[in-house]
């Protein structure tokens, strides 16, 4: 995954709310962790959320938007501290190379996501 020059790699789900929240999910994460990205970052995220909405019947779209905020604020709950320990991994590599753009490999973020397993609530 890569972080900090908008473009994060992440799978697409069948339920369009679920790649709804996902969009919601990094800048909800930013705030509640304290760990700012480039305006450009979410920018493409409100965009792709809008394309997303955009195809939807109308009758439909507030619908969905506000189940993609409310499943990113109940995910990002349920799993802070997994949140917490990657965003703090993500903010010490920052610019550490000399760009804003950090890489964590697959194995690595197992591992991080693999040290909350004995946290309650976590997946």
């Amino acid at each position: 995954m890569t972080t900090g020059d908008g473009r994060s790699h992440s799978q697409n789900f069948v339920e369009r709310v679920n790649n709804l929240a996902v969009c919601v999910a990094g800048c909800r994460a930013e705030h509640a962790f304290d760990a700012r990205s480039s305006r450009r970052t979410k920018i493409s995220d409100f965009r792709k959320m809008r394309k997303m909405l955009s195809e939807l019947p109308e009758a439909d779209r507030r619908a969905a938007r506000a189940e993609g905020y409310r499943l990113a604020e109940a995910m990002l709950r349920e799993h802070a501290a997994k949140v917490q320990r990657l965003a703090d991994l993500l903010m010490a590599r920052r610019w550490k190379d000399g760009t804003d753009t950090v890489r964590i490999e697959r194995d690595e973020l197992n591992t991080v996501f693999g040290a909350a397993r004995d946290e309650p609530n976590s997946r």
